[in-house]
């Protein structure tokens, strides 16, 4: 479980089968990076320095024969801890049957299936 006092964290993980490879684009308001995850391997985005106003990271995951399975996303949004006096903490994990999500060590919950609708409703 990753949990952050005062600063957002967004972690994202490869828990696909069959040795695939997981490709996660990312951008937010200073750039955008490329990232290959194999199974099993999670990346967590360095935290943003104090003081510095951003506003998220939206996220795109692909997988299977030439990335052909793919969703895009919010990843991470700046409002969601405003308020709450934490900043959220962020876990997305993608599975064969679609992407999870989990903020501040809830349980996950599916949001999204591979080339499906923009959110599911849970």
């Amino acid at each position: 479980i990753c949990i952050g006092l005062g600063e957002s964290i967004l972690t994202l993980r490869n828990q696909l089968e069959h040795n695939k490879l997981l490709k996660i684009i990312c951008s937010n308001d200073v750039g955008s990076w490329m990232l290959m995850l194999k199974i099993g391997e999670e990346y967590t985005f360095p935290k943003q320095p104090p003081g510095y106003s951003w506003r998220g990271y939206m996220c795109s995951m692909e997988q299977g024969p030439n990335f052909r399975h793919s969703q895009y996303f919010e990843a991470l949004n700046a409002r969601w801890s405003r308020g709450k006096g934490l900043d959220a903490t962020c876990k997305w994990i993608a599975r064969e049957d679609g992407i999870y999500f989990s903020t501040d060590g809830s349980p996950l919950l599916k949001r999204y299936e591979w080339n499906g609708p923009l959110l599911l409703k849970n």
